[in-house]
């Protein structure tokens, strides 16, 4: 949770548990609870109902996060920088010098975004701002998370979503979206001073963009230090449409029986995996068509063996130009191009006109 009166502070925990938030003076380590998310609680998705402009205000585009602004965009980076290793590879795409690399956690964690829902129920893996408030409480996680989570965000309070630092009087909501994703990690507070989950945050939270060393201990131990034989995505070539073909370079893929996940077009908050693809290069290349339903966002592979973070490998940008047939998914199309939409009628302003949509149902 977070309160302001010149600090923000966060809370973690859940509805039932609230620990209050003020500058640590005692040097300890970081806590743990007795949870952790397993291979079938690696997705996120965002519930887009932030009220204010500021929070949605971000309208440009980054190749590295592709189909993603606003809001979202936020709560992505923030998930991102608990991942493995540096995003795309070099760890670019924060708005702030203070972070410059990405992706900091060096460990078997890394989550699978699946875009932004409509609507979501209890436990469904997703952030969304709630209208009112609760005295000075701004955010808070639900748990326990084994199960599902929720974070969930006050909409009294003025959200920014960055990427440069807010405006004034607004909190930084990637940088208290990344605290509170370390509780639905697993992680309580830290007493060491200048760490993400460290009880409080001063002004408005910047500093907790970037995990230190001991939130990165603390993830380490509950999911273990990344594995040496953990897959790893290092390259991708150019993105395409569904049904084209294109490939993942890497290390680590197994020789069959590998899944590949990628963002899902519906936000069910379930990736649209293809299982059972070999790799080539030993274990280096991987070459598969884009399955249907597949949308921009980001993949990762799955190898065979332990159900942990381990055979999962870093999530990786993925691009797919969005067609209307993926707007439109009960419509087919000729050759992977959309339907096409003609119009007849009196262009003027005011005048009608008739839009008509070719191709029928698939």
């Amino acid at each position: 949770m977070i309160r302001t009166a010149g600090l923000a502070a966060l809370l973690g925990g859940s509805f039932l548990t609230v620990a209050a938030l003020s500058w640590p003076v005692a040097t300890a380590a970081y806590t743990v609870g007795d949870e952790h998310l397993d291979l079938a609680q690696r997705d996120v998705r965002v519930v887009n109902s932030f009220a204010d402009p500021e929070a949605n205000d971000n309208v440009v585009a980054q190749a590295v996060f592709p189909g993603t602004l606003g809001a979202p965009l936020a709560l992505r980076k923030a998930h991102v920088e608990w991942s493995s290793g540096p995003w795309a590879g070099t760890g670019e795409g924060d708005g702030l010098a203070s972070n410059p690399v990405l992706g900091s956690g060096n460990a078997n964690f890394d989550n699978s975004w699946q875009g932004v829902a409509a609507a979501a129920g209890s436990n469904e893996n997703v952030h969304i701002a709630m209208p009112g408030s609760s005295g000075s409480t701004l955010a808070f996680t639900v748990s326990p998370v084994s199960d599902g989570w929720e974070i969930i965000y006050y909409d009294t309070w003025l959200w920014d979503d960055g990427p440069g630092a807010p405006v004034a009087g607004a909190l930084d909501l990637q940088s208290i979206a990344t605290h509170e994703i370390g509780h639905v990690l697993g992680l309580g507070h830290t007493s060491v001073p200048g760490q993400t989950m460290s009880p409080t945050i001063t002004g408005n939270g910047t500093d907790a963009r970037s995990i230190e060393f001991d939130d990165v201990a603390g993830l380490q131990a509950i999911y273990g230090v990344e594995s040496p034989s953990k897959p790893r995505i290092e390259a991708v070539s150019p993105d395409h449409v569904v049904g084209a073909t294109f490939t993942i370079t890497g290390v680590n893929f197994a020789a069959t029986g590998n899944e590949v996940w990628f963002t899902n077009v519906a936000a069910s908050g379930e990736p649209v995996k293809v299982t059972g693809v070999a790799s080539t290069g030993g274990g280096q290349l991987i070459t598969l068509t884009v399955p249907q339903g597949a949308a921009a966002g980001e993949i990762l592979v799955r190898t065979s063996g332990l159900d942990d973070g381990s055979v999962l490998s870093n999530a990786f940008p993925f691009d797919v130009p969005v067609g209307l047939k993926q707007l439109q998914p009960g419509f087919s199309s000729v050759g992977g191009a959309p339907p096409l939409l003609t119009a007849t009628g009196d262009a003027a302003p005011g005048g009608s006109f008739t839009l008509q949509l070719s191709g029928g149902p698939s």
